[in-house]
């Protein structure tokens, strides 16, 4: 496209505008260099933090760090649900973020990487509720044994809230990455140096 000005008395500059189609992931490559960022960094600490909840009931004990007064690496069905099934799960979809960010951050599968955080929100629901929800949907005794304050602090943040709180983060992180890079993208005006036409006398003279 083509504009052409008039800048005083037998003088016309002719500036060129040109529209380019940008694409919606290029249209804030700011933010966008910076979500790719942030994708990988928290996929990658959804994994570690989703994998502590899931082994520390089987792993914690080898330090003295039992919540429930289980020995170490004992199964039971309630160290599978409480805390085994929502680590696996909420750490598979932190590897599948993290091996799919690229692709993300191009514009696509924004759809499932909000799928993906939803699942994730919940399972740090779940890890947040599990110990005191589980006892009484499958009626047993109580998930955190007596001890002292500060001992009950420590289990509380280091089998439910610490985990709960991470992994739920991290899952409201993919849902809200996922909304703010859905815009569609528009086209760009693109102005070029304005160049000075000849003055009209001069042009008639030379003919």
């Amino acid at each position: 496209m083509v504009a052409t000005t008039t800048a005083g008395p037998g003088r016309r500059f002719i500036v060129r505008r040109r529209a380019v189609q940008t694409p919606a992931y290029m249209s804030n490559a700011y933010a966008t260099s910076v979500g790719h960022l942030g994708l990988g960094s928290v996929g990658l600490f959804l994994v570690a933090i989703a994998a502590w909840g899931g082994i520390v009931p089987f792993l914690g004990p080898t330090f003295g760090f039992s919540a429930d007064g289980a020995a170490s690496w004992h199964w039971s069905l309630t160290h599978a649900v409480v805390s085994l099934a929502p680590g696996a799960i909420a750490a598979f979809a932190g590897f599948v973020v993290l091996a799919g960010s690229r692709g993300m951050t191009l514009g696509r599968r924004r759809m499932s990487l909000a799928v993906a955080g939803l699942i994730v929100l919940i399972c740090g629901a779940w890890f947040a509720v599990a110990p005191w929800a589980w006892p009484v949907i499958d009626n047993t005794h109580q998930f955190f044994v007596a001890a002292t304050p500060l001992r009950m602090l420590a289990n509380i943040a280091g089998y439910a809230l610490g985990p709960g709180v991470l992994v739920g983060a991290s899952g409201a992180y993919f849902m809200g990455w996922a909304t703010r890079h859905q815009g569609v993208a528009g086209p760009t005006v693109v102005n070029q140096p304005a160049t000075a036409a000849a003055p009209a006398d001069k042009a008639e003279r030379a003919v």
